[in-house]
């Protein structure tokens, strides 16, 4: 039997308001402008907290499996087919891996990637990059 896995990603003050952390993460992830730090993996299924800084972003790429994205802080939007959509604090965003997608920080974005078929942050596994049929970048 498995053990439970549990991972700290935020602080929490006397009115249990969270508070993440800005700033580089210890991993620079593969293909990417983002560093990150793992959270937890079971599997072929885990979760990373993954940053941004404004105006960094990862170009239009496909991967195995799908992600749900989970934007903590910052503002950003997720290139989607072709189609922009807005990445804000509170909101949650399914992403299938065998579509193509890009990200960009408009401002400083943490986000939790949980994700099937999941690889490290610093493997050329997680992610396939691809030609942009769409500048993300402008």
């Amino acid at each position: 039997m498995d053990s439970i896995q549990i991972s700290r990603w935020a602080d929490v003050d006397s009115n249990d308001a969270l508070h993440v952390e800005s700033g580089s993460r210890p991993i620079k992830m593969c293909n990417s402008d983002g560093t990150g730090s793992p959270l937890l993996k079971l599997g072929s299924f885990g979760a990373d907290v993954i940053r941004f800084a404004a105006n960094e972003g990862v170009g239009n790429h496909t991967h195995e499996g799908a992600h749900i994205l989970i934007v903590i802080k910052g503002r950003g939007f997720v290139e989607y087919n072709q189609v922009d959509y807005p990445l804000e604090p509170g909101v949650c965003y399914m992403v299938p891996g065998n579509v193509d997608h890009a990200i960009k920080a408009t401002t400083d974005l943490v986000m939790i990637a949980v994700g099937n078929n999941h690889q490290p942050l610093d493997s050329e596994a997680r992610m396939e990059p691809v030609k942009a049929k769409a500048n993300v970048y402008s």
